[in-house]
């Protein structure tokens, strides 16, 4: 089950450009669908078997390409994990990136695709047992650089844009230890250098390029802070209700007594969708409307630990349709690409899809 799931329950006023925006009434609790299944997905997807030949299995963590996929193996020795670059055509022969101890909190937590590199920041304990973060970079062949150790005290929210690359720029958020909550803004030219740092007021984090925000607590607005212009946008949350807001559009979700209604806005308060999900539904990812056209849903089948799954289903935006994918019992997103597992142990499947090939 994705650790990025979201279940939330908000509807919002949204505050643009001074502008006080109010959304209108959630709308009727009703299927948006015959059995909220939808139409069949019509776009190839890349199908991996989670267990490699030597018996070590993977999670996808990125694609670089579709000959290149970022993956996360749990190594034989289960006191170490690797990243590596995986073939499709060829999964006997990983190409590992970093291999780090996990036994003491070591992690994988953030990994990013941009061009034909591959950028993640990994995390291990020092010896009095605090984590220290360091940046990475490689190519398709393997070949690793690192970037910096001068992470600061990095925070990672799950979602795609931990890592941002843009301006020719690695950018993450940091916490600093003041009373006043203050962000570091860190960045690092994608070659490697000097680490710049800007402070900003508040608890953000990164959003989708330039947008930075910071989701409120204890009942203050969610503010959205562009990083290159300075606009600022302010979302205000009614009590009892909560909003979550990426670059381009803020996911509203009102909680019933009979289930939860989920609907979108784009950020500048235009496009209010109708109810997008189905009774028991819940959004998957922390990430709204990938590519500006998707978002993704999940209703729970089973529950036990030993085989817990739901069922999988996208909504695109640009249609006004829902997209059945699978009974799934683990997903993922970045960047383009969205990835489901099917089955289980020795029978457990990897399916890749890339978002931008879908009709």
């Amino acid at each position: 089950m994705s650790d990025r799931r979201l279940r939330v329950a908000a509807a919002a006023a949204v505050v643009a450009a001074g502008a006080l925006l109010l959304l209108p009434s959630p709308p009727a609790v009703t299927a948006p669908g015959p059995g909220g299944g939808g139409e069949v997905l019509n776009a190839p997807t890349i199908d991996l078997p989670a267990t490699l030949p030597d018996g070590t299995t993977f999670t996808p963590a990125a694609v670089l390409d579709p000959h290149s996929v970022v993956v996360q193996i749990a190594d034989a020795d289960p006191a170490t994990a690797t990243l590596a670059l995986l073939d499709p055509a060829d999964p006997a022969s990983p190409r590992p990136l970093e291999r780090i101890p996990i036994a003491g909190g070591g992690s994988f937590d953030a990994v990013r695709v941009d061009g034909a590199a591959v950028y993640w920041m990994s995390s291990v304990a020092d010896d009095q047992g605090f984590a220290r973060s360091t940046l990475h970079r490689a190519d398709a062949s393997g070949r690793v650089v690192t970037l910096t150790t001068d992470t600061g005290h990095a925070t990672f929210t799950g979602g795609m844009h931990d890592l941002e690359i843009a301006d020719g720029r690695v950018w993450w958020t940091a916490t600093r230890g003041t009373t006043v909550p203050t962000t570091d803004l860190r960045s690092i030219p994608v070659g490697g250098g000097a680490v710049t740092v800007r402070p900003l007021e508040g608890t953000y984090h990164l959003t989708g390029w330039p947008w930075a925000t910071d989701d409120g607590i204890a009942g203050q607005p969610v503010v959205q802070l562009d990083l290159v212009s300075g606009q600022r946008r302010t979302f205000a949350e009614p009590p009892g209700q909560d909003v979550y807001c990426g670059a381009l559009w803020c996911r509203s979700v009102v909680t019933t007594q009979q289930s939860a209604v989920v609907t979108l806005r784009r950020a500048d308060g235009t496009g209010q969708t109708g109810r997008i999900n189905t009774d028991g539904e819940v959004s998957l990812f922390l990430d709204i409307a990938v590519l500006d056209r998707f978002e993704f849903l999940a209703a729970p089948i089973s529950t036990q630990a030993a085989t817990m799954s739901e069922r999988l289903t996208m909504y695109d935006l640009r249609a006004g349709r829902r997209i059945g994918l699978a009974v799934a019992t683990s997903e993922g997103l970045s960047g383009s690409w969205v990835w489901w597992a099917t089955g289980d142990n020795e029978t457990m499947t990897w399916h890749l899809l890339d978002l931008s090939a879908v009709p």
